[in-house]
């Protein structure tokens, strides 16, 4: 891990590194009393009023839900008088959820439907289709997340909310890059010899593809090779070959050597750092300092997040993250409780924010704290009661209720 230098251009990721490590580190647990507490009797009615109306959206969508279903799995026509027809029903019962505050205090899902993002899904989910008629909807959905974190940065920076070559390549990255190296089928020494011929291709050697998903990354980075040039935006392809740096350096969190707290830190915050760094390099162009340091902290809080949801899985799976490496009757309080108070440091507002600055800080916070909540409600034996009645005090349900809600959700495109 160093310092990126590049035809005068310089990505200072070491301190990018330090900096988010050490704000993590010095984070004041007490943060989660910045929140408004909920009252039983609230949380019971919000779950009420939630199962009513996703019972309704359910009931409203099932005279379109095959076709749904079908078209989703297929290139999908949205501008369709059916596919209209959903979007319009989807739409309703968000607009609904919001105006309730069943979820958020403030209607954040009416601004990002203001801003635009349903639409961007859309034309994402239209040319991965058309690209890869394989890929599963799970997997498109899993690009999305991307999508909208790089519309968010969008958004934070005043840019224009749009799907460019460079959202839709590097977000599509996600299913092939992530899942192979995911994959626990998958040996070492095929994921390290893939991670070293993509870092070729990333520094601009030209390699012939030996297998599909090699095929479908290579035809990824030459999207955003079409965008940004290598000589105008050289950071651009730093940013890149960090993360793959990054991917490369996490396949020790599978290997046999255990790993302890202080190996573990720097290996999930590069991970994750280095993909939201990367994400702001392609919304962007160019970043200030300042820039890449939300960028980094953002990408670093989202990976401890991710870490978490998934613990339980990983555990069984031998792969060792902050939230999996205690033994298997400790409990992760402290981890948790550090990257609660880190996402609020990281999203802290000053003097020289924007108004929409301001906002998107508060959506980001809003929104991970409910997905933190979300985690603790499906794997409460994670953490200790106390802290478990703790961050329920603060949800706008019963904390158990949020996986029942989502599975509802879901069953509606399965």
């Amino acid at each position: 891990m160093k310092n990126i230098c590049q035809g005068g251009n310089r990505i200072p990721i070491e301190a990018l590194l330090n900096c988010s490590i050490n704000e993590y580190l010095s984070s004041d647990e007490s943060q989660l009393k910045k929140l408004k507490k909920v009252s039983f009797i609230k949380k019971i009615i919000n779950k009420r009023a939630l199962k009513r109306l996703s019972q309704k959206l359910i009931q409203d969508l099932e005279p379109y839900k095959t076709e749904l279903q079908e078209k989703l799995n297929s290139k999908p026509d949205f501008s369709s008088p059916e596919m209209q027809k959903v979007k319009a029903i989807v739409t309703d019962f968000m607009l609904e959820v919001d105006k309730r505050k069943l979820v958020f205090d403030k209607s954040f899902l009416n601004f990002f439907m203001e801003q635009g993002y349903l639409e961007v899904a859309q034309k994402f989910i239209t040319r991965a289709r058309e690209e890869d008629s394989e890929l599963k909807s799970e997997e498109i959905f899993q690009a999305i997340r991307n999508v909208w974190i790089m519309n968010s940065l969008q958004l934070f920076w005043g840019l224009p909310l749009k799907m460019t070559p460079s959202v839709y390549a590097y977000s599509m990255l996600y299913p092939y890059t992530d899942n192979f190296l995911d994959n626990p089928e998958v040996n070492i020494e095929e994921k390290v010899k893939f991670n070293e011929r993509l870092y070729k291709v990333l520094n601009g050697e030209n390699l012939t593809p030996t297998n599909f998903i090699e095929e479908q990354v290579f035809s990824l980075v030459g999207k955003i090779e079409s965008e940004y040039s290598r000589d105008k935006f050289p950071e651009v392809f730093d940013s890149l070959s960090l993360i793959q740096e990054a991917q490369t350096e996490s396949t020790k969190q599978d290997k046999d050597e255990l790993l302890d707290y202080d190996k573990i830190l720097p290996i999930s915050f590069f991970k994750g750092g280095t993909s939201v760094l990367a994400d702001a390099f392609l919304v962007k162009g160019n970043l200030n300092i300042k820039e890449m340091h939300f960028a980094f902290a953002y990408g670093s809080f989202l990976q401890l997040l991710d870490d978490l949801q998934d613990a339980v899985a990983d555990k069984k799976d031998n792969h060792q993250t902050l939230f999996t490496i205690r033994n298997n009757n400790e409990l992760i309080d402290t981890e948790v409780r550090s990257l609660i108070s880190f996402i609020f440091k990281a999203n802290a507002t000053d003097e020289s924010d924007t108004p929409i600055m301001c906002l998107m800080k508060e959506v980001i916070t809003s929104c991970t704290l409910v997905m933190i909540m979300d985690a603790a409600g499906r794997n409460p034996e994670l953490i200790s009661h106390r802290l478990y009645k703790e961050l329920e005090s603060y949800s706008k349900v019963r904390l158990s209720f949020y996986k029942e809600f989502e599975d509802t959700i879901k069953s509606l495109i399965k």
